[in-house]
């Protein structure tokens, strides 16, 4: 009986184990940068940098005219208003959608998307009906901000309704 109890005890030991390294050994990649064009409101032509995976999702992270757009660094404890785009077809878009950041340490933060109108950092902000608004290109978009409390590289989970939409992985630098 005593074999039987403390060879549980070592196999849930190891399993515990395996699965924390697995957290802490998970590579991630940062996300590509790709552009899209725009013709801003003085019928300049210029660039949208969005950070994700392009005809899929992204949020802006600069622009610029043509040939002099440059991607801003996003910063620990400095929140920013970003506008998201979304790809695909419109039954996809039926939902709230949901931001969850999960840091290097495999920490989940659920206050990192909330209302560009609202002060609310309670829960995991999530944007009402995504529905259907076509932009630069986009199946549709949504503005928000979002708030890093700590530099360092963020997977960002992007759901809509809930499914799990794509993931972008930003690396935010410190104040």
């Amino acid at each position: 009986m005593k074999k039987v109890i403390l060879g549980l005890l070592l196999t849930t030991m190891l399993v515990g184990c395996s699965e924390e390294t697995k957290a802490v050994e998970e590579k991630w990649d940062v996300s590509p940068t790709f552009e899209i064009p725009v013709t801003f409101g003085d019928d300049t032509k210029g660039t949208y940098i969005l950070i994700g995976e392009e005809e899929k999702l992204g949020f802006l992270i600069g622009s610029g005219k043509v040939g002099e757009a440059e991607a801003q660094p996003i910063i620990a404890e400095k929140g920013n208003k970003y506008m998201w785009h979304f790809w695909g077809e419109k039954e996809e878009f039926s939902g709230k959608l949901k931001v969850i950041g999960i840091n290097e340490k495999g920490e989940e933060h659920k206050i990192l998307i909330r209302d560009a109108g609202t002060s609310h950092s309670e829960k995991v902000w999530e944007y009402p009906e995504v529905g259907i608004s076509p932009n630069n290109g986009a199946t549709t978009h949504v503005p928000s901000n979002m708030e890093f409390p700590t530099p360092g590289l963020w997977k960002l989970e992007v759901y809509i309704g809930d499914k799990l939409f794509g993931e972008v992985v930003v690396n935010v630098l410190e104040v």
